[in-house]
């Protein structure tokens, strides 16, 4: 059924529970696991030394986490790849299960504000609409 699942992770909780769910999915399918996280940068983009600074520490920041979901599939004899991604979130999590395509997202769900989400909408919520593959969206 899924042979090829994308795990896209941030900094939350959520993610770690989206971590948990994608690796028993592809230890289930025998799928290829891909971890990606994107490293939001400013809009419209700041100075060149900000957008160095703001990409130096979200580097390091979500290296670390994509380390550690590496580390904890491979204790479960699962191999995985880790990308580590630059800009618009949503747009680069779409972007990357669309070539090659992707069978599946698992990401999970932070929860924003009722008027934040209306306004701007949640990364979760627009992956939904535009990935061309299924998704699944982790909850507490």
């Amino acid at each position: 059924m899924f042979n090829k699942i994308v795990l896209a992770v941030d900094e939350s909780k959520y993610s770690e529970l989206a971590a948990e769910a994608a690796i028993d999915l592809a230890l289930k399918y025998n799928a290829d696991l891909t971890v990606i996280s994107v490293v939001p940068l400013p809009m419209p983009s700041g100075t060149v030394g900000e957008v160095e600074e703001i990409k130096s520490e979200g580097e390091r920041r979500l290296g670390m986490v994509l380390e550690r979901v590496k580390q904890n599939a491979e204790k479960r004899e699962l191999p995985v790849k880790t990308e580590l991604l630059y800009g618009h979130v949503a747009e680069n999590i779409i972007r990357h299960v669309s070539n090659p395509k992707a069978n599946l997202v698992v990401m999970g769900y932070k929860g924003s504000s009722a008027v934040k989400e209306f306004l701007l909408g949640s990364v979760s919520t627009k992956v939904l609409h535009h990935a061309p593959c299924s998704v699944i969206v982790v909850r507490e």
